[in-house]
Order: structure tokens, then C-alpha cells, then sequence
């Protein structure tokens, strides 16, 4: 299929796109296109040198990986975004060796052998700690590249304790971080006129509107609709694939964008000199296949096309940048260099300038970076491009968080990420976040002022996931919360964050204050559920004994004994002891609600006679104990333990106690002991509840 005659789909571009080359662009840009345009037809037969045999070989602590040649070989080593290292030996052929794909050791894996014009790659991964060395001799034709983790370089080593996990990403960051590209060429929509053509007038409605999602960055909707198109053997096909395409490549979707990139210009290849910025596109997606070659080609002749237009130093840019992550940094450093120093007055020499600051970003210190935050600083504020203000701002911010002073650089972070909240660094700058505010946690004396760690807290507290690794936080937040008597906001502070994944290392912890505090404030129900909690996740902690205990202690408060039987019946087995010498009493004391008489007993035994029983409690767990010994036939155990229990100092309950004394006396047949007991308590009691008892237990036996 192919489009039909004058089908010119495009829109003309805007008057002010477009401007005489200057004399200096026009130098320039002849000078890189001889520079970057490389043959791509086969000329394996003009090749003045051959590659004929491969050697691997694992050794100690490293891997060797020999090259052997005809001719001694000019060759570059160049590490390339994936965490790989790529060998181009250039005016050379020979075997690709596809058994080396399936490779791998402890170093490296998957050697890939690719003729791209005059050069063979061979490119293979690194392991993510392995670094390499050459140590080919000059004069050989064996090229020699020993890997392993021993010659991976050191980068600079954070100044400010802390902040080394701002650092571990750095290198990637900087070197790979690698978002589709913006080819800077004004988007152009199809021409409503010819939609007319070959739609109706529901159709037509739909494909402006994918357009004018994509437009928008609206992606996930522009693909949806564009998909209706691209799936219909029509003639608007070929236009719906360029569409999806450009829309899987922002997407990042790279291998879809380029298989419907290639499936459209089979139909349609007029196309890609209607829409330059599809081109650009499709020059980049090639370019991330690993075909350089013709990504080169595709995107010189793109920017010869448009050398008068004011956007083409910035799509010459954006050429480097394609070099640069395909490994060609010195190619890509002379684009940078010429085009920052040549064209002040447009935007691509700003980014350029960044794109060069990049390469000096790793080996900043406290004492050097300034010059470079700078750079970073202005661009930022003078770029009137929403994309490089925010990349701008973010270098800026991640140099400051590097290097600058904990609390200024939050400040700074937290700024940016209210100025970009869905931008591209929006999920770096959080880890970012949480390293400073642990940085500002350690570095602050909150003793002197527990109310500011509160505002603190309350301001960060979707960013503590490295203060919680801390040991001292947990404590210190709830002291602080304490000084300043606020529980209740303790309660819900601990609570939002303790479900979260990265609280998890201190979640016991907070289980505990959680409950501490809900209790304290009379939340007994936040308080049970949290160590119900506490309980089910963390069986083998060495504080789920402790946490049982004052379970226990919510259940017994809120009567219920079967609760209070399941949390504390443990301590009635060999060896445990209890933490909070109630527990015994409170679990002897629903034992003998239950009517489990023999373990009650021996609960109560324990509270009495091991540790320091709560005086207040004493009068009754000899009552209970009593009725639990006389319920199990017991008599006389049960006699001594009232006579014993009547003769407490201060027991308000005695008169109780002898008119119980006078029942197990009725019981056990005893009626003269019965009698005198009565006697007594109707007659010298204190009580004249029991009193009046006692006058009718007395008449009852007459």
C-alpha cells in the first residue's frame, strides 16, 4: 500500500521555524557530517585487517579476553549505558563468533561480534561490580582486556557521612540515564483536510484526538486510539503506525517504536521527508538497537535537510547525545564543544554546555563543585524549555545534596520536587530526600527543642525510609512527642507509617510505642490491634512474650477472660517467667472464671510467691485462690488460705473472707465451726452487708 499522489498530510511549519543558515553553522555542520557519516555497505573485501581468533579464559579473581589479529589493530574501549564495554577495532572483518553469545562467567557474558561498515564491535556485559583493564601492548595484534572486580575505579568518596547512598547512584544516574530524547522540531499535527479523505466523521474526531494526546504527552491514551488505526488494513495505516511509533518511543517502549517504524516506511517511506521529528525518531530508536551506522546516516542527512532551521544546532546536539550512549564520546565532546561556544544565542548551546558540565559532574568534591552548580543554576533559570529547566534544576540540586550543607540542600530538593511533581527525576529525588532528612535527624540536638523534631517529623514523614534504619529514631521521635505532650499525634504518626515497606526495620518498635501511647490516651482498641498485629508478623521477636503480657492486660481491663486465657496460659509452662508480675494474677483470675480451678490455682501461687506482688491485689488472689482450692475439693488448703488472707493489714475485704471461711465450714459438714464463724462476723464485723449475711447463714443452720 502506498499513499496516494500530493498526499502532503503535513500542515505548513510556522514562519518563525525557519531562518538563513549562518555562514558558521553551514562550516560546522559539513564539518561533523564528514565526521559522523560512515559507510554502512558491505567492504569486507577493501578490510586491511581480520580478526581470526577469539580467547576466554577465567582465571583468579578475573576474567582475560584475548583478541587475536592479523595486524597490529587500531581500536577504541568504550564503556556504553547497560553496564557494557564495547571494542570497536577499526578497517577490520573476520568471524562474528556467535558461539561467544551464549558465554558467561562470574565477569562478564554475551560477546556480541557486529560488522558495522570498516568496524567490528565486539561488545559483552560487565558484571554490576567488575571493572576492566587494557592491557594490550603496543605493536601486537592481540588485543587484551582483563575484567573482574578488582580494576572497577573508585568514585570520589562522599565527604559528608551519610550521603553515600546519594552517591552509589550517581555514576548511573549521570552516564545512562537516558529518557527518550526531545528532537526539538515543532510537532505537526495531519492536516484535518486530508483526514477528510479517507475517514468519516467519528474516525476523523478520534485521530485528532490521538494526535492531540501525544502532542499533550498524554501517551497512554494516544496509544490506545492510535492502536484502533494501526490494526485496520486502510490507507490511514501506514500514518497510525509513524503515529504509535513516536508514541512508543516515548514511552521508552524502544524495540515496538522501531518494528512499527520499520512496518510504516515499508508502506509509506515519502512520509519521513514530510515529518522530521518522526525522522528523528526513528534515527534514535535504530540508534538503540545497536545499528549506529545507519542511525548516522538516517540523522546526517536529516540535519543537512534542515541546516537553516533555528532548531538544527539543537538536533545537531541531540546527535551527540546519540553518540555519546552509543560509546563515540570524543565525536560527540567536539558537537558539545563547538556548538556551546558558537551558538550563545540559542538554546543548544545551553545544552550543550550541560551535556559538558556532565562529563565533570563525578569528579566534583566539596571544594570544587561551585563553578559547575553554576552552570547547572543559570541554565535552570534562563531556559525558557519547560524539559532542560527541569534537567537543569535537578543537577543543580542533586551537587548541593553531593556536597552543600544537609539542611539547605532539603530545602532545595524539596523545592525542586514541588516545582517538577511528576517530572522525569521526580522518583531520584526522593531517595535524595530521605538521605537529607536522616542527614538533618543526626546532625540536630532536638533535646533542646522536642517541639521542632515534631514539626520536623510531621513536615518529612513521607521521607524517614533512611532515618528508620536508625537505632536511636523510634525513641528519640517518641520523646520528643512525649515532651511535648502529644500522644495522641504519636499514635497517628507511628500508625501511617508503620505499614509502610520501608519501615519494616523498625516496625517492632513502633508496634510497641503505638500501643504504649494508645493505652495512655485510652485507645484500648488501637492498642489491642496493634500488638494483635505485632504478634502475627513477628512470631520469633524476642519481645512477642512481653507483647502477649500486655495483651493479656487489655483483655483482662475489658473482662474478658476466655482473651486474657489464649495471650497468658504460656506462663503456666516450665521455664517461663513472667515480665509484669500482674500477669500471673490476671491470668489465675480469669482462669477462675472460667472455672478452670487447678490452673488458677497454680497461676495465683505463682503471683504469690515469686517476685513482688502488687500489695492492692493480694486480698484478692487469696480469695480466688481459696475458691479455686475449695472448687477442687481442697478444703483445708482453701481454710488456711482465708485465715491467712483475713489476717492481711489493711484488707478491707476480711469480712468477706470469714463469712467464706463459714460457708466451707457449712460445706464440709462443720456446723460447730460454721456457727462460731458467723457468730463472730454478725457480731464484730465492719461490714453490715456481711453482717446481715452472716444472721441469715446462722438462722438457716439453727
Amino acid at each position: 500500500m502506498s499513499a496516494p499522489v500530493g498526499f502532503n498530510i503535513m500542515p505548513s511549519l510556522p514562519a518563525q521555524n525557519f531562518r538563513a543558515a549562518s555562514p558558521l553553522f553551514t562550516v560546522l555542520l559539513t564539518t561533523f557530517l564528514i565526521l559522523l557519516c560512515a559507510p554502512v555497505s558491505d567492504v569486507q573485501a577493501s578490510l586491511s585487517n581480520h580478526l581470526y581468533r577469539v580467547d576466554i579464559k577465567a582465571r583468579n579473581g578475573y576474567t582475560r579476553i584475548n583478541l587475536q589479529l592479523a595486524e597490529p589493530p587500531p581500536y577504541v574501549l568504550s564503556p556504553i549505558p547497560g553496564n557494557r564495554l564495547r571494542i570497536a577495532i577499526r578497517d577490520t572483518g573476520g568471524t562474528l563468533f556467535k558461539k561467544f553469545r551464549s558465554y558467561s562467567d562470574t565477569n562478564i557474558g554475551g560477546l556480541v561480534f557486529l560488522q558495522r561498515g570498516e568496524n567490528l564491535l565486539v561488545t559483552f556485559q560487565l558484571s554490576p561490580k567488575a571493572g576492566w583493564r587494557d592491557i594490550t601492548r603496543n605493536g601486537t595484534s592481540t588485543i587484551t582486556v582483563d575484567v573482574g572486580t578488582a580494576f572497577k575505579p573508585s568514585l570520589p568518596r562522599p565527604t559528608f557521612a551519610g550521603r553515600e547512598k546519594i552517591w552509589n547512584g550517581i555514576e548511573k544516574l549521570i552516564r545512562d540515564f537516558d529518557p527518550p530524547l526531545k528532537s526539538e522540531i515543532p510537532f505537526a499535527p495531519t492536516d484535518r483536510h486530508v483526514l477528510k479523505k479517507f475517514l468519516d466523521e467519528n474516525d476523523q474526531k478520534t485521530f485528532i484526538a490521538a494526535e492531540g494526546a501525544l502532542y499533550k504527552g498524554n501517551l497512554t491514551e494516544a496509544e490506545e486510539l492510535l492502536l484502533q488505526f494501526a490494526s485496520r488494513q486502510s490507507e490511514i495505516r501506514p500514518l497510525a503506525l509513524y503515529r504509535l511509533a513516536e508514541t512508543w518511543y516515548k514511552q521508552q517502549k524502544y524495540p515496538q517504536a522501531l518494528s512499527a517504524f520499520r512496518e510504516a516506511e515499508k508502506i509509506w517511506p515519502a512520509y519521513l521527508g514530510f515529518n522530521p521529528g518522526v525522522t528523528f525518531y526513528y534515527g534514535d530508536s535504530i540508534a538503540r538497537s545497536g545499528d549506529l551506522a545507519s542511525a548516522r546516516s538516517l540523522l546526517s542527512a536529516l540535519l543537512a535537510r534542515l541546516a537553516d532551521k533555528k532548531y538544527a544546532p539543537a538536533l545537531l546536539v541531540r546527535l551527540g547525545d546519540i553518540l555519546t550512549r552509543q560509546g563515540h564520546e570524543q565525536e560527540a565532546l567536539a558537537i558539545y564543544r563547538n556548538v556551546a561556544e558558537n551558538f550563545s544565542d540559542n538554546k543548544a548551546s545551553q545544552i550543550a554546555a550541560m551535556r559538558l558540565a556532565d562529563r565533570d559532574f563525578l569528579q566534583t568534591t566539596p571544594w570544587n563543585y561551585l563553578p559547575l552548580r553554576d552552570i547547572y543554576k543559570n541554565a535552570a533559570r534562563q531556559s525558557g524549555d519547560i524539559d532542560m529547566r527541569e534537567e537543569a534544576h535537578f543537577k543543580y540540586v542533586l551537587l548541593e545534596s553531593m556536597h552543600g550543607e544537609a539542611g539547605e540542600a532539603l530545602l532545595m530538593v524539596s523545592g525542586f520536587q514541588r516545582a517538577f511533581p511528576r517530572g522525569v527525576y521526580a522518583t531520584v529525588a526522593r531517595p535524595m530526600r530521605e538521605v537529607l532528612v536522616s542527614n538533618v535527624f543526626q546532625q540536630t540536638e532536638w533535646d533542646k527543642d522536642p517541639a521542632a523534631l515534631v514539626r520536623f517529623i510531621e513536615e518529612q514523614h513521607d521521607y524517614l525510609a533512611s532515618c528508620i534504619e536508625l537505632p536511636s529514631f523510634v525513641k528519640t521521635v517518641a520523646k520528643a512527642y512525649t515532651a511535648s505532650a502529644r500522644p495522641i499525634e504519636l499514635v497517628k504518626l507511628l500508625t501511617a507509617l508503620v505499614e509502610r515497606v520501608w519501615a519494616a526495620p523498625a516496625a517492632p518498635e513502633m508496634y510497641t510505642e503505638i500501643a504504649e501511647n494508645a493505652e495512655l490516651i485510652g485507645d484500648s482498641a488501637a492498642a489491642e490491634h496493634a500488638i494483635s498485629t505485632f504478634l502475627l508478623k513477628y512470631p520469633a521477636h524476642p519481645d512477642v512474650r512481653a507483647m502477649k503480657e500486655r495483651l493479656g492486660s487489655i483483655y483482662f481491663s475489658a473482662n474478658k477472660p476466655q482473651q486474657v486465657r489464649e495471650s497468658l496460659y504460656w506462663l503456666l509452662n516450665k521455664g517461663e517467667q513472667a515480665r509484669q508480675h500482674e500477669s500471673y494474677y490476671r491470668l489465675g483470675r480469669a482462669l477462675w472464671s472460667l472455672q478452670q480451678y487447678a490452673p488458677a490455682i497454680k497461676a495465683i501461687h505463682l503471683f504469690l510467691n515469686t517476685g513482688a506482688p502488687n500489695p492492692q491485689l493480694i486480698p484478692d488472689a487469696y480469695y480466688v485462690a481459696a475458691s479455686s482450692l475449695e472448687s477442687v475439693g481442697d478444703r483445708k488448703r482453701a481454710l488456711k488460705l482465708l485465715e491467712a488472707g483475713i489476717k492481711l493489714p489493711d484488707n478491707k475485704r476480711s469480712d468477706e473472707f470469714v463469712y467464706k471461711t463459714g460457708q466451707i465450714y457449712l460445706r464440709d459438714g462443720n456446723i460447730k465451726m460454721a456457727k462460731i464463724t458467723f457468730e463472730k462476723l454478725a457480731k464484730s464485723g465492719k461490714d453490715s452487708d456481711w453482717q446481715q449475711l452472716a444472721r441469715q447463714a446462722l438462722a438457716s443452720v439453727q
